[in-house]
């Protein structure tokens, strides 16, 4: 089977860790997530006068760790199976960029493919 990617793709299968999303109301600042990321991808940053996790993917295995031991359940993984990027400053996911929800980029009809 042969699928016209970017413009057709599968789902993620049940189960998949994708890139990371951060509830920034429930995050306490705790470092719990620093400390047991196994490649030290997540350091904590000052946002908005508190600490949150800052996590570089470039450096993440995506065990999900971080998100299983998070005391107050603020951090999950996504389905976000698709992560591009053109610069290696983009790997870097700051407190705010964590909150935000994934684009769901394939579901988007507006993309066509070329003819």
């Amino acid at each position: 089977m042969t699928l016209r990617f970017p413009y057709e793709s599968l789902p993620a299968v049940k189960g998949y860790r994708g890139r990371h999303i951060l509830d920034l109301e429930k995050c306490t600042g705790c470092p719990v997530c620093s400390m047991v990321c196994p490649n030290q991808a997540i350091e904590l940053v000052e946002y908005n006068g508190k600490k949150y996790p800052q996590i570089h993917l470039g450096k993440c295995c995506f065990c999900a760790l971080c998100a299983e031991y998070c005391p107050r359940d603020a951090l999950h993984m996504t389905q976000e199976a698709i992560i591009t990027i053109m610069d290696t400053k983009e790997a870097v996911y700051t407190p705010e960029r964590l909150s935000q929800a994934p684009p769901d980029s394939m579901a988007d009809e507006t993309r066509q493919p070329p003819r």
